[in-house]
């Protein structure tokens, strides 16, 4: 994560004002809930060293906005991912209409699609892909082997998964704990065989995510850090 990460405060603010400019929506992911709340930077302000943000649509949504536990920031410039932990949200006025304000991040972690890296997912609590059959049949029910915001790696020992690259598996579910299923098409890059320790033979896909909606872009990247900052603090 580190090389993707920004320190530099000319490069924040460079970032944040070009959000700013070119009015991009900006997604706050809230920690601990399913909630999204769509919103835009109204003001960089680099001598109080605030951001101000368009409020969130309903009374409910802002009060949890504002409960301390803070959101995660994530926008969209250039096909580049900015997102940053927001730290505490409180309430404020913004030429006479209500917005919210947060501080300046210290820092904000820049991905580029191509960049985008991936993590080994926990081998104790396997996070399930299920992936519609061609056939009349069951779906199969596969496991992460990793994940990152542009793909993820599946394996399954039935044998139904088959090797053949360049197709598309549509619909395909992914089942991450503590939030909402993320359906979406995956298109197989790599496969191999893989022989287990006891002798059963795995098929593992490398799969890269088709037209994967914005609100679950935000998720997926939520739930990516979310494991890679367990792992670092395991380490």
């Amino acid at each position: 994560m580190a090389r993707f990460t920004l320190y530099s405060r000319a490069d924040i603010l460079f970032q944040l004002r070009a959000i700013q400019k070119r009015k991009l929506l900006v997604n706050l992911d809230l920690k601990g809930s399913r909630q999204i709340i769509v919103t835009s930077v109204l003001m960089v302000n680099e001598a109080r060293n605030t951001l101000i943000l368009d409020s969130a649509r309903g009374d409910a949504l802002n009060q949890e906005l504002m409960s301390g536990k803070g959101a995660e920031f994530v926008a969209q410039l250039d096909g580049v991912s900015i997102s940053f932990s927001t730290g505490p949200v409180a309430w404020c006025k913004y030429e006479g209409l209500p917005a919210l304000r947060i501080a300046l991040p210290k820092s904000l972690i820049r991905l580029q699609r191509r960049e985008h890296f991936r993590v080994p997912m926990p081998i104790a609590n396997p996070v399930k892909c299920i992936v519609p059959s061609t056939t009349a049949e069951e779906p199969i029910t596969t496991h992460l082997v990793d994940i990152g915001c542009g793909g993820v790696a599946i394996a399954e020992t039935g044998g139904r998964l088959g090797p053949e690259t360049g197709r598309i598996l549509p619909d395909c579910r992914l089942l991450l704990p503590e939030s909402d299923t993320i359906t979406t098409s995956l298109e197989v890059r790599n496969s191999a065989q893989i022989r287990l320790p006891n002798g059963a033979f795995q098929t593992r896909l490398g799969c890269q995510f088709i037209d994967l909606p914005n609100d679950m872009a935000a998720k997926l990247q939520r739930f990516v850090m979310d494991i890679e900052r367990a792992r670092r603090d395991s380490l």
